[in-house]
């Protein structure tokens, strides 16, 4: 009979049993005179124990927890149940181990508990595995097992030539026995008695097989195997292989999979590995329930493919113009440059080696002000070719496949930062030049125009360039400056011919972290890891505003969580210092560290907040002030607990805003999957594409009929609670619009909004 026919039978009788024991159980008997309570347990091994009748109750709620059971006040009855039961039967001896397993299966059966029996006597039997492959048991298992494999060579079982296991080191090696046992106790910490037996027990499974050749993942599945079948589920977590299906593998090297399509080797090279780290950042890297949450597509969690790396960091050029880019465990040691040109290519180097160990940009605030002093004095011909090479050098590694993942950002400045006024400029051979930065405000000028204008003209064929992005900073002082509406229109005629460009709207932040001269050769602000919350399912789970917040409570701690266990992570490759795979950020200078992991900040972003507001008021939250109001308290409550638990865990935690198209994607579709109904009313469809999306971060739907003024004001009223600010793409209305319309359009959205950042499409 197999399993599910058996257990349809104990359900069945247990029904039809229902209550049968309640007249037995009920006290007091007057046929039966009340045994005296037992205090003792007898121990497989002979020892007595004291009596813990709590170790039934949670034996019992652990099974039904299996099947669904929350109810600790009936396991703890049932316990007692097992208690008057097992004194009836014993008169008040003290019962062994078995006899209390035994008892409880029987109570739970005839309560009509079957359910739970089947699943409390399934653990029992695992439990009866393990202890079978225990020390005590060892020699006679494996006497049996060496047994029946002489058996089987004697009736010519036995294979006809010598067995050999293809190595991942592209070797045959003779089949070895052995070897699997010292890679058990290896790998996992199996006890060495238990590996002996698992791995004869898979060599007998090889041989009944009749296999001749054999490869080491085939091996590995077939310990793995074993490894489950006798409840050792543990060792089999510390003992899986990592890696692709052959087919998804095959599809990756053909570029038929999305990520490899119009692709070359390099990047299928990267594709493959990073598929591997992803599989072990899931399991050795954060938690099981970490890991669970973000497979429910409760969570995001960024960047898993390269998990040993940070995020993103903010370096200052005067790193590089006082002492070169040389670091003496991470690079060739480089004098300070001598010229302006020298300055460029160890900026461009220093950039490639950085991006080893950064995922997102690495971005170069007030470059045109930093560069200022090595062009001072230089005709304008040499600015205008020093331009043209910045940009060109970016462009042409971000397109080549050795530098896919070079990006940077370029920060351009009309005016000198407030933190570099009345600073020592530092020139060609680091040498202090006597006097400030403002004091090269007009070369600075004349750089950051002849940068735009190469942006403006393109490339050879007009086209934009993928890399470097500019980002233009507005502030106060800007609007002040001599000349500023001039290079306003100037920087909006990139944005009327639709060239990537940037401008960020500051208002009070500033770059004192960046620029401080305390430890000017390490980056001033690194990013350690971002996690997304899918806003819509804590509304979909939720149901009302306080629901809502109280499940999103739950989704913040798992990734205040997760930020946790990813600094750890991060901290035990930092420990290996120069010997390490994180050489460079472990760099040491007198008491101070090139990445201070303290300093470093832990994103938690926010995705789909329209879908979110829109599913508890049945509006998108563009369409009224109340969901307007809606959003505002839903980004502020995540705020607040980023300080909150900023303080109680160390980390420092800020909010953010997602940018990735694909996090909106992958929640849309496990939510369409899990809520249908519920999903059905506010899920996007992508014209381009009909994917199932959510409206990014916490923006205004895109299709949403608002004018560009009116996006960038609600969008912006949530920008300051956001780290580094936020961006709002603002659509051109008309495929011609004048780019003094643009330059007004900016005037308006420094002045009239809270917007940070902006970006014209």
């Amino acid at each position: 009979m197999d399993s599910d026919k058996q257990d349809e039978r104990i359900l069945s009788e247990a029904l039809d049993r229902e209550g049968a024991y309640d007249a037995q159980l009920s006290l007091p008997l007057p046929q039966w005179e009340t045994p005296a309570p037992f205090r003792m347990v007898m121990k497989r091994d002979g020892r007595e124990e004291r009596f813990d009748k709590r170790k039934i109750a949670a034996a019992i709620f652990k099974a039904a927890e299996t099947v669904g059971g929350q109810d600790r006040d009936l396991a703890d009855s049932l316990a007692s149940a097992v208690m008057i039961y097992l004194g009836k039967r014993l008169g008040g001896q003290p019962p062994t181990v078995d006899q209390i397993h035994d008892a409880v299966e029987r109570v739970l059966i005839h309560m009509a508990h079957a359910k739970t029996a089947l699943a409390y006597a399934r653990y029992r039997d695992r439990r009866a595995r393990i202890r079978r492959l225990r020390k005590g048991d060892m020699r006679v298992l494996l006497s049996e097992l060496e047994e029946a494999r002489h058996e089987r060579e004697m009736l010519g079982g036995a294979q006809g030539g010598v067995l050999t296991v293809r190595t991942s080191a592209d070797m045959e090696m003779q089949w070895e026995r052995e070897r699997i046992t010292e890679a058990l106790v290896r790998e996992t910490g199996l006890e060495a008695e238990i590996a002996a037996a698992v791995a004869l027990e898979v060599e007998q499974q090889i041989q009944r097989a009749q296999m001749a050749t054999l490869t080491t993942s085939l091996v590995r599945e077939l310990v793995d195997a074993k490894l489950v079948e006798h409840g050792l589920e543990e060792y089999r977590d510390r003992h899986r292989r990592l890696g692709l299906p052959l087919y998804d593998s095959e599809r990756i090297i053909r570029g038929t999979m999305p990520e490899t399509v119009s692709g070359d080797p390099v990047s299928t090279d990267r594709v493959l590995a990073r598929a591997v780290k992803k599989e072990y950042a899931l399991a050795q890297v954060f938690s099981a329930s970490v890991a669970d949450a973000h497979l429910r597509g409760d969570i995001h969690l960024h960047h898993l493919g390269r998990i040993d790396r940070l995020v993103g960091a903010q370096c200052s050029l005067e790193g590089v113009s006082r002492a070169g880019s040389g670091m003496p465990s991470a690079l060739p040691v480089a004098a300070p440059p001598r010229d302006a040109y020298a300055l460029l290519a160890q900026m461009v180097k220093y950039s490639a080696v950085l991006q080893r160990y950064f995922v997102d940009a690495v971005r170069w605030p007030a470059l045109n002000v930093l560069c200022a002093p090595f062009l001072h004095g230089q005709p304008p011909q040499v600015l205008t070719q020093f331009a043209q090479m910045l940009v060109y050098e970016y462009a042409f590694r971000a397109l080549s496949s050795e530098q896919e993942d070079l990006r940077t950002e370029i920060g351009l400045c009309w005016t000198t930062p407030e933190e570099l006024q009345g600073r020592e400029a530092i020139g060609p051979d680091g040498v202090a030049m006597g006097q400030g930065y403002e004091a090269y405000v007009h070369t600075a000028q004349q750089l950051a125009w002849e940068i735009v204008e190469v942006f403006r003209k393109g490339g050879a064929v007009g086209k934009g360039f993928s890399a470097p992005l500019p980002v233009i900073t507005l502030d106060e002082a800007f609007f002040k400056a001599p000349g500023h509406e001039v290079f306003l229109e100037h920087i909006a005629q990139v944005a009327a011919v639709r060239k990537p460009m940037q401008i960020h709207l500051q208002r009070g932040d500033t770059l004192q972290e960046v620029f401080s001269t305390e430890a000017i050769w390490r980056p001033g602000e690194v990013v350690l890891q971002q996690v997304s919350l899918n806003l819509p399912r804590a509304a979909y789970e939720g149901g009302k505003e306080q629901g809502m917040l109280g499940r999103l409570r739950t989704l913040f701690e798992v990734a205040v969580r997760a930020h946790g266990e990813k600094r750890d992570f991060i901290e035990g490759l930092l420990a290996h210092g120069a010997q390490g795979p994180l050489s460079l950020l472990a760099e040491q200078r007198g008491d101070q560290a090139y990445v201070d992991l303290d300093r470093a900040v832990c994103l938690i972003s926010v995705e789909g907040l329209n879908e979110c507001v829109q599913t508890l008021l049945n509006v998108p939250w563009h369409e009224s002030v109340e969901a307007q109001a809606l959003a505002v308290r839903v980004v502020g409550q995540l705020q607040l607990w980023c300080e909150e638990w900023a303080h109680s865990t160390g980390l420092r935690l800020a909010l953010a805003q997602n940018r990735e198209v694909a996090v909106g994607n992958r929640f849309a579709v496990l939510d369409a999957r899990c809520y249908p109904k519920t999903a059905a009313t506010v899920v996007k469809h992508d014209d381009a594409t009909q994917a199932l999306i959510y409206t990014m971060g916490a923006r205004v739907c895109v299709d949403a009929p608002v004018l560009p003024m009116e996006r960038v004001r609600l969008e912006g009223e949530l920008h300051p609670a956001f780290y580094d600010g936020a961006i709002t793409d603002t659509v051109l209305p008309l495929a011609s619009t004048s780019h003094m319309t643009i330059a007004d359009f900016l005037r308006k959205a420094y002045y009239q909004t809270t917007a940070s950042q902006i970006r014209f499409l």
